[in-house]
């Protein structure tokens, strides 16, 4: 066996990926620095959690690098059960964006304790929450320190965890596997059962990833947060209880019971107040993601809405610098295509407009052909590339702003550029008003 490990990892071997789960004290990283042969492994000998972060360790084992990824314990001393899952759930929603896929999980449990009872028991429902159920082929549960306890009893804890549905017996019936941990070779065999496994997406992958869940919406989130709400409702009914045992000493002036039901009025105070933390964390991750849509989706909406004005002003811009180009019988075309939407009161001033400057115009070039008998002008006056200011500025005097956009004229404003009613007429009329008009020059 030995000639088949090596704790450096070999270029070109394939990679086998394995989380270690299981509540402090398990025997996690014992498991680790067994396989993997690592000495850089703290190992607890007591309660206390010494893995606080999630760390991989890697080597080389029966032709496959490997890396057996450490994880936090699910009743770890230093953070909440909503903590732990945050950690656990945010690298495997990474390493499943990265096309990282793990061969297995390995979940210990060890037979040091009597019973598979309170946190144990919550977080073994998370844990399987947190897998699925066809991700259990994946899973090898292992049992470890059996050299602390009596082979009687550690063999009668072992056939109780694996006849009892809701401890390992439902598991196993769905393909998972189960192992003695004992010692080296009994840690690299396991690995060596879960090298040439399948690669597994977990339950709360494809539902962070493909489904989009928060993490408070997945299955192993909900199972976390109903044990909060219980938590929550077993700590305010006792603190009813405690207030109304309280009440009655202050009345009964009994000043040692009144002591010693504000210490418990206290503690559970923080305890309600630790459920509330642990309820705001599990909903942070929602929270954080709405956010982080919310600004993506603010700048980029900036960033359309700025566009669009851009575009916007310049096709403003250009259509109004084109309309002062058109003669003046183009823009009487243009103003006629439009009359029917105004009023007929504004609809006969309008013509009058027209009508008088028509006089003004022909008046104009019979005055500069008089005037320059050998030089008159390839057109008259109203034929003129511009002319049209003539109309648009009369009618800006004569007519409310409103028909004018209507008729599709152009608003001077009193600093020489146009304004906001342009874009208006750009909205309603586009370039079809001037069908048929006359080009500039004809």
């Amino acid at each position: 066996m030995r000639s088949d490990f090596s704790p450096d990892t070999v270029d070109g071997a394939p990679w086998a990926f394995i989380a270690v789960m299981g509540v402090t004290g398990a025997g996690k990283s014992t498991f680790i620095q067994w396989a993997s042969g690592s000495s850089e492994i703290q190992i607890g000998h007591d309660l206390e959690s010494c893995t606080s972060d999630i760390t991989g360790y890697t080597f080389f084992f029966n032709g496959y690098n490997i890396n057996l990824v450490d994880t936090p314990g699910f009743n770890d001393t230093h953070k909440s059960e909503t903590e732990v899952l945050q950690n656990i759930a945010s690298w495997l929603k990474e390493t499943y964006e990265g096309a990282t896929r793990l061969n297995g999980i390995i979940y210990l449990h060890s037979l040091s304790n009597v019973r598979m009872e309170g946190s144990a028991l919550r977080n073994l429902k998370m844990f399987r929450q947190l897998c699925g159920q066809e991700p259990l082929k994946n899973v090898i549960l292992a049992t470890s320190f059996w050299a602390e306890v009596a082979k009687d009893d550690a063999i009668r804890r072992e056939e109780q965890l694996r006849t009892t549905p809701q401890f390992w017996g439902d598991m196993l019936d769905r393909g998972s596997t189960m192992k003695r941990l004992v010692d080296r070779a009994s840690a690299l065999e396991i690995v060596g059962l879960l090298v040439k496994k399948p690669h597994v997406t977990l339950q709360i992958q494809h539902e962070l990833v493909e489904d989009n869940k928060s993490l408070v919406d997945t299955a192993a989130g909900q199972a976390v947060n109903e044990e909060l709400m219980r938590l929550q409702e077993k700590h305010e009914d006792d603190l009813k209880r405690v207030q109304k045992e309280l009440h009655e000493a202050l009345e009964e002036k009994d000043h040692e019971m009144q002591h010693i039901l504000k210490q418990q009025q206290e503690r559970l105070d923080k305890e309600i107040e630790k459920v509330h933390i642990e309820q705001e964390q599990l909903r942070y991750d929602r929270r954080a993601e709405r956010r982080k849509i919310e600004s993506e989706y603010g700048l980029q909406l900036h960033g359309i809405r700025e566009e669009y004005e851009r575009r916007a002003r310049a096709e403003r811009e250009a259509h109004q610098a084109m309309l002062q180009q058109l003669n003046f019988d183009q823009a009487v075309a243009l103003v006629r295509a439009n009359e029917g939407k105004i009023p007929i009161r504004e609809r006969e001033e309008l013509e009058r407009k027209i009508a008088e400057l028509s006089k003004e115009l022909n008046s104009l070039s019979a005055q500069q052909k008089t005037a320059k008998p050998g030089k008159s002008s390839a057109h008259p006056e109203r034929k003129k590339k511009g002319s049209s200011r003539y109309l648009f500025k009369a009618l800006q005097v004569a007519l409310p702003v409103t028909t004018m956009a209507l008729l599709g004229v152009p608003i001077f404003s009193p600093f020489g550029s146009g304004s906001g009613a342009g874009g208006l007429m750009d909205k309603i009329f586009g370039g079809d008003a001037l069908g048929g008009a006359e080009e500039p020059g004809a």
